[in-house]
């Protein structure tokens, strides 16, 4: 690293890689990374020179929060990196059981937190071209461009806050890259668009959610009865959803309201739908 920025440990450095690797993990999933890191290093033997050098490879951190905040300091300084959490519904589980009120009635469940690995230095690209940091070509990235804007425009129809309940099936997803224009038209083929989707959900950039009508749009607490069914439909619908190549929705991920913020409003996202976003320091 520039001199005058102090190295991670190694424990440090192993939480960094899994994060990025894994592109976004809930509060819950880096937590436990923290953990099985921390626990992991734990009976590691500090070599005298190690210890010299103020580097102990087990060192994180004072806990959690203390371990993303130390990280910062050192990848914005070297790298223009920065690990960053944002506030959105949990993901999606065909099987879940939303939380109970008192009144026995089930409600909207709480916001978690979301962390990733943010490119600052990408913002201004991210603003104007939509260009994340991803293995896609000029043609993938035009479409993903393509499907957010969808996603945002079709979210409209949803009285919720934060984050956007605009979802497209697969079907829909694919055929719409008939719509891109210019230098990009008819430039993907099925099978291409079908990687593409597929990498864009390994990125993180797109989540399964819930179809529509199966979640309440306006957060209204329903009956213990018809929590029950709508749990009966899910399960007895779930393996035909996932075996539709039309059935299965999808919907914008974590990792876009992050890093592609600024697009996303300047496609049609309101302002007060953007989620909160924490900038974690030591």
């Amino acid at each position: 690293m520039t001199a005058g920025i102090r190295p991670l440990s190694n424990s440090q450095k192993l939480f960094l890689q899994r994060l990025m690797v894994a592109h976004v993990l809930t509060d819950d999933e880096a937590r436990d990374l923290y953990a099985s890191i921390r626990d992991k290093f734990a009976n590691v033997q500090v070599e005298e020179e190690e210890q010299e050098s103020d580097v102990n490879p087990a060192f994180m951190g004072n806990g959690f929060d203390h371990c993303l905040g130390l990280i910062n300091v050192s990848l914005k300084a070297a790298f223009n990196l920065e690990i960053c959490t944002v506030f959105l519904p949990p993901p999606y589980d065909p099987d879940g059981t939303p939380a109970n009120s008192s009144s026995g009635r089930s409600k909207s469940p709480s916001l978690i937190k979301y962390h990733a690995v943010v490119n600052k230095s990408n913002d201004v690209h991210a603003k104007s071209y939509a260009s994340p940091l991803t293995q896609s070509g000029p043609h993938e990235l035009a479409f993903l461009r393509l499907i957010l804007q969808k996603l945002v425009d079709i979210g409209e129809d949803f009285l919720f806050s934060p984050g956007c309940r605009g979802v497209m099936n697969t079907m829909d997803i694919i055929n719409s890259r008939t719509e891109l224009e210019g230098a990009h038209a008819n430039k993907l083929s099925v099978t291409q668009t079908e990687a593409a989707l597929e990498l864009f959900l390994m990125e993180k950039w797109l989540v399964e959610m819930a179809p529509p009508g199966e979640e309440d749009s306006d957060g209204e607490e329903e009956s213990d009865e018809e929590r029950s069914k709508k749990k009966r439909k899910r399960r007895s619908n779930t393996g035909d959803r996932r075996k539709s190549l039309k059935g299965t929705y999808y919907g914008i991920g974590p990792r876009c309201f992050l890093e592609l913020g600024e697009f996303l409003q300047d496609v049609g996202l309101r302002e007060e739908r953007r989620p909160q976003t924490i900038i974690n320091l030591p």
